[in-house]
């Protein structure tokens, strides 16, 4: 029954969204047709199908119908808002190649009528599905009853996320909440368990969730035929908080069931393609456009103030603890100093033309190089010196886990104010924690937004870059 509604539910949206791109293109061929402009009749042909594949290309990435997306109203508009910048982003461009007529076509009236019905569709129908989804649970008549046993700290948070996401089921709660036994040996857990079993089925629970450690367990098996004598499915849930206090993330290997330390989602190899791409594609855009005319410019100006190279190279730490050259432009005289120091404020060491490339951090732009090679990304954790990473590892846990991606150009910790010379450890350890949020919440989405804040950040100016 509630799997009937939710695709049910699912089929409507999908369908709804389709015809309103179907008929925001029809609209836009009917305003243009009037316009006095050369249209080809092959190129009009082919706007329906185009406008069906890039929605179709869009809700597909952003997996705006998954049942996970759509009934997480969070995530369910903003992956409708990406997906319909992403299918505009890819039908005017459509546009652009494929007419004569360029800029003209982009902002005439036609362009102008379709896009205000979009924009007018998608806001009313988020506002109607939101508003379905909270009433949906009152109009399903036969609800499928959910429950847990178990009362641990793994149980409250699974409770609060059932409870949350209860559109198309009836959550009971947890059953033995007001229960202060504890269980000392396996027999009396067992006695227990099997009597929540009995007492569960005569309340009509479908479904019932048990939560506990995992060496109270002695049969799964037995368990299990119990739950199917009574017609209920029983889904066993290990509560590790008693060993530690983090979330862990779970997957399956063939049979095995792994659990690992934390979510990455670089370890999936498309991701990885994804993130790939984007750096080939972004570091050939900056050094075509920018620095094929920005380095002979740096060039002249840093060898004319300080003798020595133009570009100054460091072994710094790279993915899987890989030693690799990072490039920069140089910033200060040579032979001045320990090399391995971090910059500090009126660095005596920098030169006049380095103050200003190290504040608006041009000093990094030879590192799209280093991107280009494979040794950086163009977002990720700042590479640290081979010294630095050996020292900082003996006084923080986990900071090595900020090398299990590629060390990026600019990074989550820079555009969150966490840039320059960390004075103590507990400034590295706030680093290192917003790095490991970054190995945690990877996607295409926060890359860009990454690169976008770097450019305010810079424009605005950072106090902590000198």
């Amino acid at each position: 029954m509630r799997n009937r509604h939710k695709f049910t539910f699912m089929f409507c949206c999908a369908v709804a969204d389709m015809t309103a791109m179907i008929v925001a293109t029809m609209l836009f061929l009917n305003f243009a047709s009037q316009e006095e402009v050369g249209w080809n009749t092959l190129f009009l042909n082919k706007m329906i199908p185009i406008t069906i594949l890039s929605w179709l290309f869009s809700v597909t990435y952003f997996r705006l119908y998954r049942v996970d997306v759509l009934f997480s109203l969070e995530d369910f508009f903003a992956n409708s808002w990406r997906a319909f910048l992403t299918q505009r982003i890819l039908w005017c461009s459509y546009i652009y190649f494929f007419h004569d007529e360029k800029l003209y076509i982009l902002g005439d009236r036609a362009n102008l009528f379709q896009l205000s019905f979009l924009l007018f569709y998608f806001l009313l129908s988020r506002i109607l599905f939101t508003l379905v989804i909270v009433k949906i649970k009152k109009w399903v008549v036969k609800r499928y009853t959910v429950a847990i046993w178990g009362f641990n700290k793994t149980s409250i948070e699974l409770a609060s996320h059932l409870e949350t996401n209860s559109y198309f089921i009836h959550f009971m709660g947890i059953l033995n909440e007001n229960s202060s036994v504890n269980y000392e040996t396996k027999d009396d857990f067992s006695v227990a368990l099997s009597n929540a079993i009995h007492n569960a089925s005569e309340e009509n629970v479908s479904e019932l969730y048990i939560v506990t450690k995992p060496d109270f367990i002695s049969d799964l098996n037995y368990f299990f035929e119990l739950g199917d004598k009574h017609c209920m499915r029983l889904k066993f849930v290990p509560d590790f908080s008693s060993i530690s206090k983090k979330h862990f993330s779970a997957s399956n290997f063939n049979n095995f069931h792994v659990i690992l330390p934390r979510y990455e989602p670089l370890q999936n190899a498309y991701n990885r393609l994804t993130k790939r791409i984007f750096d080939i594609v972004f570091s050939l855009l900056v050094i075509l456009f920018i620095l094929s005319w920005l380095y002979p410019i740096l060039a002249f100006l840093i060898k004319r103030q300080s003798k020595g190279p133009v570009l100054f190279k460091q072994m710094r730490t790279g993915k899987k603890n890989e030693p690799f050259w990072c490039y920069k432009f140089r910033s200060m005289y040579i032979n001045v100093g320990d090399e391995s120091q971090q910059a500090k404020k009126e660095d005596a060491r920098i030169t006049p033309i380095g103050k200003f490339i190290r504040r608006t951090s041009l000093d990094e732009m030879p590192q799209f190089f280093n991107v280009l090679i494979g040794d950086m990304s163009v977002v990720g954790p700042r590479p640290h010196m081979i010294k630095h990473t050996t020292d900082y590892n003996d006084h923080i846990n986990n900071f090595m886990v900020r090398h299990f991606v590629k060390p990026g150009i600019t990074g989550l910790a820079q555009v969150s104010g966490l840039r320059g010379e960390t004075k103590k450890v507990s400034d590295m350890k706030r680093r290192v924690s917003t790095d490991i949020e970054y190995v945690q919440r990877w996607s295409l989405i926060t890359d860009i937004k990454i690169c976008f804040l770097t450019v305010v950040v810079t424009l605005k100016g950072d106090k902590n870059a000198f």
